[in-house]
């Protein structure tokens, strides 16, 4: 039987974990956390801490471990590409991880490449923040972490003033000390579900974004799939190739995302991992068919993965937030809501006694759901609905 280990148990992980299973693999799952949700899942369970280079190597070698794989995570990326070159595992390289994740070292690379992008400049320190040439630059900017990941510290600046304002939130997700500076790029939002295997790049799907009204730039929503025309779509998914052959990705998952802009879609960034909010887990599979925690699994084990699609529906992810400032008095259980048959998955992660945050980054969203239709219009009428139910099951003083 093949073997693979699984970096991370939580929630988005073990539809991942079953997907292993259902591909027949004997799965090894580590986590920090002993009451993982996905323990009772996996084949072989493993309490490690996040960054133990050697005791996941040790569990390789114990194990027979053939492949290596993780979804939505971030965290793991690194200490992953470091096992997968010692062991001679499938995975991105050291430095095609570390490009990924540092957003200077990325935009260094697509503008080597000329793939399209907004254009961007690294500030390492205040002195430098204050020399910037502004005859340069053209306000709106945005500002943001090198480094970091939902949203956090990234803001939309309209003035010198707004810069200096914002320039220590962002340095303060930013475990490098650097920040990015780049041109606002203007034009609707979207990301690209992609798989990578032996230098091949699979599109899988399109999906239209809703974000918080600016400075901030939280996801609101996600729609699959993007209602752009077609020859729109076919010049996203060029530039979300080139992207990817810039980087250096392979045997990989892909989550990009890009703005198209007048002159064309425009690279904003990518992760070599599959993308979060529930995305590539639920939406893409209700809308295409295709599991993509599946496929990246057949590549971590070396095996063409499953990309065809058998369907053509239409899926979407709706964040509910309730007035900052208010107070949580009660939650309802869910399973009501969830036994509509028009809810794919749903929660509520404020409890009784919170006082509702506003939404300034992705972990401080309230509530959200999933659903699916065959039409779009069915899709939107499933939103409107959804919404002001989910809404019954939360009481606010």
């Amino acid at each position: 039987m093949k073997r693979i280990l699984v970096f991370g148990a939580g929630h988005n992980q073990t539809l991942l974990i079953k997907a292993c299973k259902e591909l027949g693999y004997h799965t090894i799952v580590t986590d920090p956390n002993e009451n993982a949700p996905g323990k009772e899942l996996a084949d072989h369970f493993v309490v490690l801490p996040p960054k133990d280079f050697e005791a996941h190597g040790q569990l390789i070698e114990q194990e027979g471990v053939q492949g290596i794989v993780t979804c939505q995570m971030e965290n793991p990326l690194p200490l992953m590409a470091r096992l997968a070159a010692k062991y001679n595992l499938l995975f991105p390289t050291v430095d095609v991880i570390q490009r990924a994740r540092n957003k200077y070292l990325m935009k260094k690379a697509f503008l080597e490449a000329r793939v399209p992008c907004a254009q961007g400049q690294i500030i390492e320190n205040q002195e430098e923040l204050q020399q910037l040439d502004f005859a340069q630059w053209q306000f709106p900017l945005i500002i943001k972490p090198v480094d970091s990941y939902s949203s956090r510290g990234v803001y939309k600046v309209n003035s010198e003033k707004e810069l200096h304002s914002r320039y220590p939130e962002a340095l303060r997700y930013s475990s490098t000390g650097q920040v990015l500076l780049e041109e606002f790029l203007e034009g609707p939002e979207v990301s690209v579900e992609a798989v990578t295997f032996q230098g091949k790049t699979y599109v899988i799907q399109i999906t239209d974004k809703v974000i918080t009204p600016y400075p901030n730039t939280v996801e609101l929503a996600h729609y699959q799939p993007s209602q752009l025309s077609a020859l729109e779509l076919n010049q996203i998914g060029e530039v979300v190739e080139a992207a990817i052959e810039a980087l250096g990705i392979d045997f990989s998952g892909s989550h990009a995302e890009l703005k198209l802009t007048p002159q064309g879609p425009k690279m904003i960034e990518i992760g070599a991992r599959l993308g979060g909010d529930y995305i590539s887990s639920y939406l893409t599979t209700l809308s295409t068919g295709v599991d993509m925690n599946r496929a990246i699994a057949q590549i971590a084990m070396g095996e063409e993965p499953d990309v065809n699609s058998t369907l053509r529906q239409f899926s979407g992810i709706q964040y509910v937030n309730w007035p900052a400032g208010r107070k949580v008095k009660a939650v309802a259980a869910l399973e009501p809501f969830l036994q509509n048959p028009k809810v794919a998955f749903a929660n509520i992660m404020v409890a009784p006694g919170d006082i509702l945050p506003a939404i300034t980054e992705s972990t401080n969203r309230h509530a959200f759901f999933i659903t699916s239709a065959e039409t779009q219009a069915e899709l939107n009428q499933n939103v409107q609905e959804l919404v002001a139910d989910l809404s019954t099951f939360i009481t606010l003083d």
